[in-house]
């Protein structure tokens, strides 16, 4: 589906390297989307797959820029990213579980046909991007990597064997400016083709830290993108894409909406020393005293090479992705140094693909192929105590604290927190292999029967250890808190994962499909990157994750393309659900995250896109969806901050799934008219709205996330001469809105840490295309 464009020939004069084709003159029609979601070019209504698919255009005019704007397209999809390490994507209310690199994520990634094995890879500006493709429902016959919840396929723009160059510069409140570039063109006659796209996007932070006078969550990241295409006939191609990719932000700040459940005795621990909270409903004031700072590197270079040997075609993906990310906080959130948390990961990952295809338009279509994937990442977290440190934890304040310590052995030890630093290392490891296959049988013009087999051999081993925490200022062991290392082990876990699809798909008129589809899919077990608990190496372990879902469907097109509908409706089980959720280790140190198999999950619903085009230049557009997301069993589920003292574990089997809206509804329109003398006027909006949800796995009433719709607007004018001059605004109602949470852990019990969406933003862009 393709929001906020129509096909009208006198558009496609205006934009410049268009991704879709024109209809008639002065016709008022809905776009025909062309997706490559099971390997081939099909039209998007000929697939009987539940699909969203957004143009690069449509996504350059309403000025989305970001992996999350994609919650302002597609149903049943919820997209949060605090920061890049805390990636969460979660499709049909699967999916959420961010920060943990012991897990893959349910909703597969995929870039230029690349698996992304971390979701932060993908948090970069959507920049020179061709077309988006976002599949629901479990996935993996065909794709890459075996997904659980649907995939999402990034395709950028190719290289170009006419002359091409494209510049942008925008501007806007919070001192934000990005700016982009890309160059295309023939390197060698008709034969070697090349395509260079930088970008560059800083913004200051919504957020004052009231200690400092700091802003925090500002923005600065930058990137390139290099390309070559080797074309010298039309039965082979080889494509090779390198990029890198720099970010160095300010987000992570530890904001603090509600003190939750806090008992009085913390309360009294934090005036013990001497530290002020700042609770800020709004998200926009913290009290923070120490640097906030995130950083991340990305490098990747693929090359795939496609060959026509007979009716076959060969295709072969190679690549190779490196991403860095570390980051280091002021987390007790508060004016006084208590404690401080780091977190570094460097992830290296190869991945191999081949597949065969039979030719377009046979009676029988068939893909086949193999899969290769190896991912070893290297870990860090970092917990650093501050100078205030025991005296929050003892509650006795600093002046008292040597002479009580004298004749209390307890209290030296808790002396000795102060300026110590606690680090875990992990080293997981993962290597897959599988083999896959699909094939479609045109039974006869109306009828289709696909049919898809995947087998999958996943392997995870890690090592684990937490060495003597020592002194930050001397780099000494700090022996009296000797009892807290945890000497390396080591954890495996091995498994087969086969997934399977089975589509029945019937046409009763040659624009109307009507699809049904029996699918399984399986994530792979994890391993957790934290020191074991009182179970021992055993207690890292994670079982797969399984999903079985059924699908019913309707694909349309009415009133001569002028309308365009689409209704799916979804039963999914999930069994062994991942997830999750912190926890305070045996042994001392700070709160850790852990994972978890929920036990089984179900979501079901319908979802329901239109597009409608109903006069010449004008689109309307609806993304909606129900989705009832449940936890059917989860008997021994983490307790929320306001059970009762001592409860080791609650049930909540029967109720929602968190990061889950029960409903979404996205609205879009465009209108474009010609101004004459040349130029053209346009104008687009979007509201997306989404029910109230619950932002952390306890499903406490402190993460309870209240119903908030997001109105998005823009416009301008644009010459035939290439040129174009637009506004926009973001978030114009201002809402201040939560998009998840996290439990604050053993320092403030009872405390949530709210990730606030951006507040109001708006500004001017400027571009040139010839």
């Amino acid at each position: 589906m393709l929001l906020a464009t129509t096909s009208l020939s006198s558009s496609r004069a205006w934009a410049a390297g268009s991704e879709s084709e024109a209809g008639d003159a002065g016709s008022a029609k809905v776009e025909e989307i062309v997706v490559t979601a099971r390997k081939r070019a099909e039209r998007a209504q000929d697939v009987p797959i539940a699909i969203t698919a957004i143009a690069g255009r449509a996504l350059r005019d309403g000025e989305h820029l970001r992996i999350e704007d994609l919650n302002q397209f597609a149903p049943s999809a919820n997209i949060v990213i605090p920061s890049p390490h805390q990636t969460s994507f979660a499709i049909r209310g699967i999916g959420s579980n961010p920060g943990n690199d012991g897990l893959e994520q349910s909703a597969g990634l995929f870039l230029d046909g690349v698996y992304l094995g971390r979701p932060g890879m993908a948090a970069t500006d959507l920049s020179d991007i061709n077309q988006i493709e976002l599949l629901r429902g479990p996935q993996g016959t065909l794709f890459g990597k075996n997904t659980t919840a649907g995939a999402l396929n990034i395709t950028t723009a190719a290289p170009s064997f006419t002359p091409q160059f494209t510049g942008q510069a925008s501007f806007g409140n919070y001192d934000y400016r990005q700016f982009q570039g890309t160059v295309s063109g023939p390197l060698i006659g008709d034969v070697l083709a090349g395509r260079l796209t930088a970008y560059k996007t800083m913004r200051e932070g919504p957020v004052r830290d009231v200690t400092t006078g700091t802003r925090l969550n500002g923005v600065d990241r930058q990137g390139v993108r290099g390309q070559l295409l080797y074309q010298p006939d039309d039965g082979f191609s080889v494509r090779l894409i390198g990029e890198l990719h720099y970010e160095g932000d300010t987000n992570g700040a530890t904001l603090i909406n509600s003190m939750g459940a806090t008992p009085a005795a913390f309360q009294a621990k934090l005036a013990a020393a001497g530290a002020a909270i700042a609770v800020d409903p709004d998200g926009l004031t913290t009290a923070t005293n120490d640097p906030t700072l995130i950083k991340t590197r990305q490098a990747a270079i693929s090359a795939e090479v496609n060959w026509k040997v007979g009716e076959l075609t060969l295709t072969s993906i190679t690549a190779y992705r490196n991403w860095f990310y570390s980051s280091y906080s002021d987390v007790d959130g508060s004016n006084k140094s208590i404690l401080n948390a780091g977190y570094s990961v460097r992830d290296n990952q190869f991945s191999q693909e081949l597949r065969a295809a039979t030719p377009k338009g046979g009676r029988i279509e068939a893909v086949a192929g193999a899969y290769y994937f190896r991912q070893n990442l290297e870990m860090d977290q970092i917990t650093q105590y501050g100078p205030q440190a025991a005296s929050y934890l003892s509650g006795i304040p600093d002046a008292l604290l040597p002479t009580y310590a004298r004749f209390s052995p307890a209290l030296a030890t808790l002396m000795a927190y102060n300026n110590s630093r606690w680090d875990i290392w992990a080293t997981p490891e993962t290597r897959s292999y599988a083999l896959f296959a699909q094939a479609t049988w045109r039974i006869d013009p109306q009828w289709a029967l696909t049919a898809g087999l995947r087998e999958t051999y996943e392997t995870k081993s890690e090592r684990v250890w937490r060495p003597n925490p020592t002194n930050v200022f001397t780099g000494q062991p700090s022996a009296a808190l000797a009892f807290a290392t945890y000497p390396s082990t080591r954890v495996e876990i091995s498994n087969w994962a086969p997934s399977g699809v089975l589509t029945l798909d019937y046409k009763p008129k040659p624009d109307v499909m009507v699809y049904a589809t029996l699918s399984r899919g399986q994530k792979a077990g994890g391993v957790n990157a934290t020191v074991p608990g009182p179970l021992g190496a055993d207690s890292l372990k994670v079982r797969p994750e399984v999903a079985t879902s059924f699908e019913l469907g309707v694909k349309s097109q009415l009133f001569d393309k002028r309308l365009q509908l689409n209704v799916d409706l979804f039963d999914t089980g999930v069994d062994d659900y991942q997830a999750t959720y912190i926890a305070t280790p045996a042994g001392g140190g700070s709160s850790v995250q852990l994972l978890t198999n929920v036990g089984r999950v179900r979501t079901r619903g319908v979802e329901v896109e239109a597009t409608a085009a109903p006069v010449a230049g004008l689109s309307l557009s609806v993304a909606a969806s129900y989705n009832d997301a449940n936890y059917a069993s989860y008997p021994n589920a983490p307790c929320p901050a306001e059970a009762p003292a001592g409860q080791a574990s609650c049930d909540l089997s029967g109720r929602p799934v968190a990061g889950a809206p029960r409903w979404i509804v996205n609205l879009g329109g465009a209108y474009e008219h010609d101004l004459g003398a040349g130029l053209q006027g346009f104008v687009g909006g979007s509201y997306s709205w989404r029910s109230s949800y619950y932002g952390y796995l306890d499903n406490s009433a402190f993460v309870r996330v209240d119903a908030y719709g997001l109105l998005n607007l823009n416009l301008g004018v644009r010459s035939r001469t290439g040129w174009q001059v637009s506004v926009w605004g973001k978030n114009l109602l201002d809402e201040h809105y939560v998009g998840s949470y996290l439990n604050f852990g053993s320092l403030l019990p009872g405390v949530y840490v709210p990730y606030f969406g951006d507040p109001r933003t708006y500004g001017v862009t400027l571009r040139a295309s010839f």
